[in-house]
């Protein structure tokens, strides 16, 4: 029985299009599943898109199998600390809220989070700190609830990144019976981010080759690049399950759902 995870869905941008990236799943494949994993983008405007797009995704497979936690733009028009807002809007459909979330199918363990950066790709942490908060539309549309309702700060999401890999890292060295796979919406591997050199390139990935050779987990999925890029890190096999923007979409919609599915037998 399949799991599908899929990133940067952005379904709200793609029904303004009138699109449905959905549709291009087989009806078998949605009947086989044992769960969908959105692994973060899934719209702007969380509060009151959510429930309209999990509704949408309810007609193609029940929502209680769906695992959602959120990527960058599920904070746009919210709060980076809103993450409890975002678990009662998860639930209130019948899906899972799947932020720093362990669970099992199968002997299948999957950990997931949003994960965001460390900003030291390239080592110039201020410097890539500057080009995001000047770049990034982030640091734009998020806000602080915690102080003052302010815009969100490289700083704000950095200590965001720490929490995230502080409890990934633990999780992973607890033992587990099976296949360990982690899901996250932001990049591990500095070599999956389309242009590495760009000043911007370290608010998409850190450099996370360390600890995935220590834990060795069977997978690593993310998204946030919009880039099909993939590696294999010691046993670790790394790929990026991103959908995109519907007019980057464009000759793949298709295929997109094929990086993102794990067939379990």
């Amino acid at each position: 029985m399949p799991v599908l995870v899929v990133a940067d869905l952005h379904l709200d941008l793609w029904l303004e299009h009138g699109r449905d990236p959905l549709a291009a799943v087989s009806p078998d494949i949605w009947l086989r599943l044992d769960a969908l994993i959105l692994a973060g983008d899934l719209t702007n405007k969380p509060k009151v898109r959510w429930p309209i797009m999990l509704r949408h995704i309810g007609r193609y497979m029940p929502l209680d199998r769906v695992h959602v936690f959120p990527g960058n733009h599920d904070y746009y028009h919210h709060v980076l600390d809103g993450d409890d807002r975002l678990a009662e809007l998860a639930r209130a459909e019948g899906a899972h809220f799947a932020q720093k979330s362990e669970f099992v199918i199968r002997d299948h363990r999957f950990l997931c989070c949003t994960l965001w950066t460390d900003f030291r790709l390239g080592g110039g942490r201020a410097e890539a700190m500057r080009e995001a908060r000047g770049r990034m539309n982030d640091y734009r549309y998020i806000r602080v609830a915690s102080d003052g309702y302010r815009r969100a700060k490289p700083t704000d999401t950095e200590h965001v990144h720490a929490n995230h890999l502080s409890w990934l890292s633990d999780r992973l060295s607890m033992p587990f019976d099976g296949k360990t796979i982690v899901v996250t919406h932001h990049c591990p591997h500095p070599d999956l981010v389309p242009e590495p050199a760009d000043a911007v390139a370290p608010a998409y990935a850190s450099d996370l080759r360390a600890l995935i050779g220590e834990f060795q987990p069977a997978a690593w999925l993310f998204g946030h690049t919009h880039w099909p890029g993939s590696a294999v890190v010691g046993r670790t096999a790394l790929r990026n399950c991103s959908v995109g923007y519907p007019d980057e979409a464009k000759g793949r919609q298709d295929e997109w759902f094929s990086s993102g599915l794990l067939e379990f037998f």
